[in-house]
């Protein structure tokens, strides 16, 4: 068995603390018994007997406090040695001689009294500092004769004194020698904790640098917010600015649509006293917001009331607008797909019927002697060819305006739509439709001209196909004009026109408002696609009967 083990158990004895003064009071129960052992046998030597059966007392104290120490009764045993020694010690000094030195073991009494039960209890440690004291004076002032007094020759004065002293003083310079081992560890166990929590501080800045993020702390009871210099520079500020912000400053940085949102996800946690994380923007110096994801820790207090927030911020815009683009991405690709196999549907069957009906037409022409016949075979054969070439082109325009980037310049508008009209000029004459271009000479406007030519040329191509050529004056009017930082481009005729009900779905991929529309139904989409591109809308206004107008809204400058 070791020393350790010995005096205070093989238990493990969790704080450091209990476990040095442990071993001081069992180290002091031996002390007592030793002490004790010393008299017996020094006083029978001498032939004095009256202290003996005290002695044994002695040593039977100091045996209990020694147990009760191992059993971790450590307020016990510290009681018993202290009341057992101050006891024998007033009891001695009462019936010894006065310059036998018995009044030595007082001062060892009371500091040891201090230093055992301060750690626990400072009253009783108060207490068992002035209990010696105060015996002490009451047995030298007060001769109460509890115990004969015993004869002592001069030399054995002088013995006890000696030997009084010697003890005394081992016994206070053993608990100096404790208190400056005690001091010594403590100091160094905060050198330690100090360079570890150094360290600690090192690690986390380098981590909070690492990250790029900014702490802050909001005392929610003083409505103060401190933040640091790294998360004023997340916003774009410098050092010496948002100082002493409070609640409704920081209210003012918050994007308005995250405001609601954030202040009950804090006020929900705050009540649980659970940590949160929030994402959202706030508004930088530069006029700005970016994404931000917030991490905090709620503080409390005595009571239990979350009073503080601890936190960090970091930028996370960049990745939200990865995931933006993502989300975008994912979108587009599943119209894509969506769109794909309508068109897949679509294309086969539009494709198909003209050529079926080519193959009709052809096996006519073989059974007919008829000149006249041919030739009106032929010419309806031209009609059908001119659909497929008309369903190709729409088809081509759509994978143009999907695949290839914006390629602008600054265009007069009159003389876009004076090239679309141009040529469709064979169309629109054999059909007896009078087109009108309204627009300013010198408007212009920086866009992709040959997207802008797809667009003018489906509004105008749908306009006349979809005519009432039995009415004295067909038109279709071509009209532009500057709205602000925009240009309304209008295509309006005195057509066919279309229900209500289509207004909604016309723009759909192979929508056709009627059965009997000769049209592929994609020219109206491909207008709606081709403006998404060039950052545009489109409206329409229509009454069947009397007429339709499509109204086109392009930025002045992309």
């Amino acid at each position: 068995m070791s020393y350790r083990d010995f005096l205070v158990g093989k238990s493990i004895i969790p704080s450091r603390s209990d476990f040095k003064y442990a071993m001081l009071r069992s180290q002091f129960a031996g002390i007592i018994v030793a002490v004790g052992i010393f008299y017996i046998i020094l006083d029978s030597y001498n032939g004095v007997s009256v202290f003996i059966p005290f002695y044994f007392f002695m040593i039977a104290g100091g045996l209990i406090s020694f147990i009760l120490n191992r059993q971790r009764k450590y307020i016990a045993a510290t009681l018993v040695q202290l009341t057992l020694i101050n006891f024998l010690i007033f009891i001695f000094a009462d019936v010894d001689h006065p310059y036998g030195g018995v009044y030595f073991y007082f001062l060892t009494c009371s500091i040891v009294g201090l230093i055992l039960l301060n750690y626990y209890n400072r009253i009783l440690s108060i207490s068992f500092a002035l209990l010696p004291i105060a015996l002490g004076l009451v047995a030298y002032k007060v001769d109460l004769n509890i115990i004969p007094t015993p004869s002592y020759e001069p030399h054995m004065v002088e013995v006890n004194f000696i030997s009084n002293l010697i003890i005394g003083i081992l016994s206070n310079a053993f608990v100096v020698y404790f208190l400056i081992g005690r001091n010594r560890e403590v100091e160094q166990s905060l050198i330690e904790t100090s360079s570890d929590l150094k360290k600690s501080e090192e690690r986390f800045l380098m981590a909070l640098h690492g990250t790029k993020a900014g702490v802050y702390e909001w005392r929610l009871t003083e409505n103060s917010i401190y933040v640091s210099t790294d998360w004023k520079r997340l916003l774009g500020y410098e050092e010496h600015e948002l100082n002493n912000l409070k609640k409704e400053d920081f209210s003012k940085l918050v994007y308005p649509e995250d405001g609601i949102r954030t202040r009950t996800l804090i006020e929900e946690h705050r009540a649980l006293g659970k940590p949160y994380q929030n994402e959202f923007r706030l508004l930088t110096k530069n006029g700005g917001f970016k994404w931000f994801q917030d991490s905090g820790v709620f503080k409390q207090d005595e009571a239990g009331k979350s009073t503080i927030i601890i936190g960090t911020l970091i930028d996370i815009d960049k990745r939200k607008k990865a995931e933006e683009e993502l989300e975008l991405k994912n979108a587009q690709l599943a119209k894509t797909n969506e769109e794909l196999d309508r068109f897949v549907y679509s294309a086969s069957h539009d494709m198909r019927a003209p050529l079926s009906s080519l193959l009709g037409l052809i096996h006519l022409s073989e059974k007919t002697d008829k000149p006249e016949e041919v030739v009106l075979f032929l010419q309806m054969m031209k009609d059908r060819i001119k659909t497929m070439e008309g369903f190709i082109k729409e088809i081509t325009d759509y994978s143009r305006n999907t695949r290839l980037d914006l390629s602008l310049t600054a265009v007069k508008l009159e003389s876009i739509a004076f090239d679309v009209v141009q040529n469709l000029a064979y169309s629109i004459v054999n059909k007896k439709v009078r087109i009108e271009i309204q627009i300013d000479p010198s408007l212009e406007v920086s866009t992709d001209p040959n997207r802008l030519k797809v667009i003018i040329n489906n509004l105008v191509s749908n306009a006349y196909k979809y005519h009432r050529f039995d009415q004295p004056d067909p038109f279709i009017i071509i009209d532009g004009l500057k709205k602000g930082d925009h240009v309304l481009l209008s295509v309006k005729d005195n057509g066919m026109g279309i229900s209500p009900e289509h207004h909604t779905r016309i723009f759909d991929m192979f929508y056709r408002a009627s059965e009997s529309s000769e049209g592929s139904g994609l020219g109206l989409y491909i207008v709606k696609e081709t403006l998404d591109k060039l950052e545009g809308s489109i409206s329409v206004q229509s009454t069947p009967g009397i007429g339709s107008e499509f109204t086109v809204t392009l930025p002045l400058s992309l």
